[in-house]
């Protein structure tokens, strides 16, 4: 009788070996490839097979964890409900820092150097509870997203609930999304846009259009209307982009795309710059792209609403877009509302 996928995540990680657990938004099935040695498998032309981790910064290597081992696993009904209305503990210190850090962004944008910058912030938590436990919580309370749990002895141990789809194959086409603006979900009443949540998310999708131009003519880009995209304690304004599927040419494309508005900025190398020199931390994987590769298929997501795992601590991660009628109050809200996600089951 096959072992329950709790307990195989958890022999893996007693055993210290490299493994990925992930599922894919709306499905019930959970997919695990592991490693049965230590090594680094790198991936930094996107032509391994396998599921890969890229960093915010692809000056740095993109790792694979091979497909090579692989299970599969049907998740289980799942009663329990976890509220995602928990408080985040911070220090006024920490607060008043990002406020800081947004005026900084908002004096960029007004001498013209930056059109919008995503600023981000690192919260460190702790917490009682098994990592295999609250990622096997984290499986079933977030059905719309990517889930996953990531660990490699040499490099780290991460996990999370992305929203995000950065690159998706769909057999001849692929797809990719401007996903910005952010807020809390509510039953039963749709949300109310300002002028500056709607700015936002134009900016994202005016960029990605742009990049998707270098490769793609106008006729064989098909563009959605702009809807909310639902998710979690959250919901977004998200436009859907669908074009001619080249896997040969996946690297070439996602160095094109990422970083997206939603994560980085405009301009694009402006605001990239301007995240190395101000944010005053490596954001790692954080803002990322992750996920399953083939040689005919990937889904690839943007690696938001995640958090690392340590011996130590936790860290949370989470970030707002910034643009001139941003109100640092606010964006201080926003990002304390994203780390919900992962506090749930913290």
């Amino acid at each position: 009788m096959k072992a329950p996928l709790s307990q195989s995540l958890k022999l893996l990680w007693d055993a210290d070996l490299p493994f990925v657990c992930y599922k894919l938004p709306n499905t019930k099935k959970a997919v695990v490839y592991h490693q049965k040695d230590t090594q680094i498998n790198f991936a930094n032309q996107l032509e391994s097979e396998g599921f890969i981790m890229a960093p915010f910064d692809l000056s740095n290597q993109i790792i694979c964890i091979p497909n090579l081992n692989i299970e599969n696993f049907n998740l289980e009904p799942f009663a329990e409900t976890l509220t995602t209305d928990k408080k985040i503990k911070y220090s006024p210190i920490q607060r008043n820092n990002f406020k800081d850090l947004i005026g900084l962004a908002k004096k960029g944008i007004a001498n013209g150097d930056l059109r919008k910058v995503i600023v981000s912030q690192r919260q460190k938590l702790h917490t009682k509870r098994n990592l295999v436990a609250l990622f096997y919580d984290l499986l079933h309370i977030y059905p719309e997203a990517m889930v996953y749990l990531w660990h490699h002895p040499k490099v780290g141990t991460w996990f999370g609930a992305s929203p995000e789809q950065f690159i998706i194959s769909q057999g001849a086409y692929a797809h990719t999304m401007a996903l910005a603006a952010t807020q809390h979900r509510q039953k039963e009443k749709a949300p109310q846009w300002k002028s500056k949540e709607i700015e936002e998310q134009e900016l994202v999708r005016i960029q990605i259009e742009t990049d998707l131009n270098k490769f793609f003519s106008p006729n064989q880009i098909l563009k959605s209307p702009t809807t909310n995209f639902y998710t979690a304690n959250l919901v977004h304004l998200s436009t859907v982009f669908k074009f001619p599927n080249k896997r040969d040419s996946l690297l070439e494309l996602a160095k094109a795309l990422h970083p997206t508005p939603a994560v980085g900025g405009m301009p694009k190398e402006k605001a990239i710059a301007f995240i190395s020199e101000n944010e005053g931390y490596d954001r790692e994987f954080y803002t990322g792209f992750f996920g399953p590769v083939s040689r005919e298929d990937y889904q690839l997501f943007v690696n938001l609403r995640c958090a690392q795992w340590t011996k130590e601590a936790v860290f949370l991660y989470s970030g707002a877009g910034i643009t001139s009628s941003s109100d640092p109050t606010l964006e201080w809200v926003e990002i304390l509302k994203k780390m919900k996600t992962l506090a749930a089951v913290l």
